[in-house]
């Protein structure tokens, strides 16, 4: 049960976000360096209060500082910030023409995924023609753990992030069939880097099952992942076997196109 100070505390962190946020903004277009005692008044704050808000971001890059005029101006985590989602834009815009090969080929619905944290982001897809299809939307999420994209980003990430995932002694429950526990989850990726491709049997969704692939670059990491998605009645195990093929054939094409990135 969350006492009084708790959700005071979740009030305080909240205002301080929401601060800090208007200092970045202030910043970005203000076109000058500001002084603490400036940057106190426009968002309303003490000098005090700004002063320990602008440490903060400095200290992660948002802010930097004039060491002369000791006054204060963006950093460049905005603009590392600005590269990633630009090349994730250009990501799609190379990848979406393969997308649409491969769902001319198979005639299912294909997904193209980034990894945010602890999750997948859908950042394009192409609709089946079948009248019975996977329902998904672009900028939706979903668990890295048990989807087929998920699996691929997850099995050639980072190292650290790997191992927070499979330390787990259990794992969230989405379905009947999905993955339970850390070890279980360690065994799939392994199996996921040794094929080149990971499978979703129904564990994120009932009645769905999925074909992922990473796209790799140069430095051996996944910068995206693409899925087939198909009703489980129509993807039997001689389904599956003709589909394999079709996308590592285009995991490959992509990979080589994008492997500098």
């Amino acid at each position: 049960m969350r006492t009084k100070r708790d959700k005071g505390k979740t009030l305080d962190n909240v205002q301080s976000l929401e601060r800090a946020l208007k200092i970045i903004d202030l910043l970005a277009h203000s076109g000058k360096p500001m002084g603490v005692t400036e940057i106190g008044k426009l968002i309303g704050v003490h000098k005090s209060t700004a002063y320990r808000l602008v440490s903060t971001l400095r200290q992660f890059g948002y802010v930097d500082q004039d060491e002369e005029t000791e006054k204060y101006f963006l950093g460049l985590k905005p603009l590392e910030l600005s590269s990633i989602i630009n090349e994730r834009l250009d990501i799609k815009e190379i990848i979406h023409p393969y997308l649409e090969d491969l769902a001319d080929k198979t005639n299912e619905t294909v997904h193209l995924a980034v990894r945010e944290g602890d999750e997948i982001v859908y950042i394009d897809k192409v609709e089946s023609k079948h009248t019975i299809r996977m329902y998904s939307r672009v900028g939706a999420r979903a668990p890295l753990y048990c989807t087929a994209l998920g699996k691929c980003l997850l099995a050639f990430g980072p190292e650290e992030l790997i191992n927070k995932w499979i330390s787990k002694d259990t794992l969230p429950q989405r379905t009947p069939n999905t993955i339970k526990s850390g070890k279980e989850l360690a065994e799939e990726l392994e199996k996921v880097r040794m094929y080149g491709y990971a499978l979703d049997r129904e564990e994120f969704e009932p009645g769905i099952r999925c074909i992922g692939v990473p796209i790799i670059n140069r430095k051996g990491k996944a910068i995206s992942a693409m899925s087939i998605s198909v009703p489980s009645f129509r993807l039997t195990e001689e389904r599956l076997q003709e589909l394999i093929p079709i996308i590592l054939k285009t995991r490959d094409t992509v990979s080589e196109k994008l492997k500098y990135l």
